[in-house]
């Protein structure tokens, strides 16, 4: 699939699906289309959309919606505003739509979607199912960056089953609450926070499947994702033991990706043979598991630091 500024290319992806029988085909859907609602729209005319509707994803993703219907909610969120602040220092710029932390940077005087201040925090979310009133806690993640120059904010990868405290859970609960009830939302859907000692801080909603779905072993998560879009929560009597963890292994050195590569096991999205992945590009992703997430966290990085050195041979 072609990309294109933060999304999916949308004649690319419209070309692929325009072999397909509407009558034969369900689409749900992941990230690459919060920035594109016309796209969703599309998708929605011609084919039976599981997933929230282009109305729910335009107005989660609208900075002015969304967070004026935080401050209707009474959830918590960094200071943010829509019109440049009076200085630079301090403030973040992120654009709307955008996934991976790629589209967040310090503010330098360049425009951008919106403004936020910047804070030292945690960065976490929640997994949940919701049916457009209620929900069901799949899990709690913890997140950690990747930075590099001109994106310090860089995904890096995230563990599962993280260990807060219950106060903070609660907090994080009820949030996702509070706006599934407001904004209809269904499905499987993920909240990021930046949690702070005492309360945790709403940053924004991925009102679609997750990179995080991949850290739970909970039974029939997919069809129960189907069930929930449908308005049909089914709820969670088991819960997955143990933690997993995935990290995006990030090249520094121009690396091609030959046969001679030995990739283990516990690697996944690995590239074609023959690709050349430039420095700062992602190569794979590590995946780890252990009893708790501090465990299958620092597995993954000894993991990562276990990839680089076995692809040493094939930097340029």
């Amino acid at each position: 699939m072609d990309f294109s500024e933060g999304g999916f290319d949308a004649d690319d992806l419209w070309r692929k699906l325009s072999v397909i029988n509407p009558l034969d085909a369900i689409v749900t859907y992941g990230s690459g289309l919060e920035n594109q609602p016309e796209l969703l729209e599309k998708i929605s005319r011609h084919f039976s959309l599981l997933g929230n509707t282009p109305d729910v994803v335009a107005r989660i993703k609208d900075p002015r919606r969304f967070f004026s219907l935080l401050d209707k909610l009474d959830i918590a969120y960094p200071d943010t505003r829509l019109n440049e602040p009076a200085e630079m220092a301090g403030w973040l710029v992120k654009e709307t739509g955008g996934s991976g932390g790629t589209h967040i940077r310090l503010w330098d005087g360049v425009p951008g979607g919106y403004y936020q201040r910047q804070m030292d925090g945690l960065p976490a979310s929640v997994l949940f199912l919701a049916d457009g009133k209620n929900i069901e806690v799949v899990g709690y993640n913890e997140q950690w960056l990747a930075p590099v120059p001109g994106k310090p904010f860089r995904y890096g990868g995230a563990v599962g089953n993280a260990n807060f405290s219950s106060d903070i859970k609660a907090s994080m609960v009820e949030a996702a609450r509070k706006v599934v009830v407001a904004t209809s939302l269904r499905g499987l859907n993920s909240m990021d926070f930046l949690l702070m000692p005492e309360r945790a801080l709403v940053l924004e909603v991925n009102p679609r499947l997750s990179a995080s779905f991949a850290l739970y072993d909970t039974p029939n998560l997919f069809e129960r994702h189907l069930q929930a879009c449908r308005g049909k929560l089914m709820p969670l009597s088991e819960r997955a033991a143990g933690s997993k963890a995935h990290l995006i292994y990030y090249t520094s050195y121009d690396v091609v990706a030959t046969d001679g590569v030995k990739w283990p096991e516990w690697t996944a999205d690995l590239p074609p043979a023959g690709t050349m992945c430039k420095a700062g590009e992602p190569v794979c992703t590590v995946l780890a598991q252990a009893h708790d997430a501090r465990g299958a966290k620092e597995l993954a990085f000894a993991r990562a630091h276990q990839i680089n050195a076995q692809l040493q041979p094939y930097f340029e």
